[in-house]
């Protein structure tokens, strides 16, 4: 039984992700300003990634928008078609501790030799 197959959503969560390893993804296009809950409840607006072959969405923030840029630039219209690992990481975040986070690397994961 799978995470996200019991809680159906449109974006993506970080326990969706291994802890181990970044998973390369595509960006595929990004939706810009969309209405979506802060921790606190409260609306915000923040754009979205969405990946080739994926169902859900990553709402972008700014701490990801950073690890992308300078990889490959600031233009998020020229970030389309363009590959980032994302990977689950543990963070101190609304006054917790080891709160677990969706992050990016900014370059397309690198492989070992001899692995595919």
């Amino acid at each position: 039984m799978n995470y996200a197959e019991q809680y159906p959503g449109n974006f993506l969560e970080a326990l969706m992700l291994p802890t181990d390893r970044p998973v390369e993804v595509e960006i595929e296009r990004i939706d810009g300003a969309n209405t979506v809950k802060a921790a606190d409840g409260r609306p915000i607006d923040k754009p979205v990634l969405h990946f080739a072959g994926k169902d859900r969405g990553l709402v972008l923030n700014k701490t990801n928008a950073r690890a992308i840029a300078r990889t490959h630039g600031p233009n998020m219209d020229a970030w389309i078609g363009k590959k980032i690992g994302i990977f689950q990481a543990k963070v101190d975040a609304f006054g917790e501790r080891d709160v677990p986070a969706v992050r990016v690397w900014g370059a397309p994961v690198a492989r070992k030799k001899g692995r595919r």
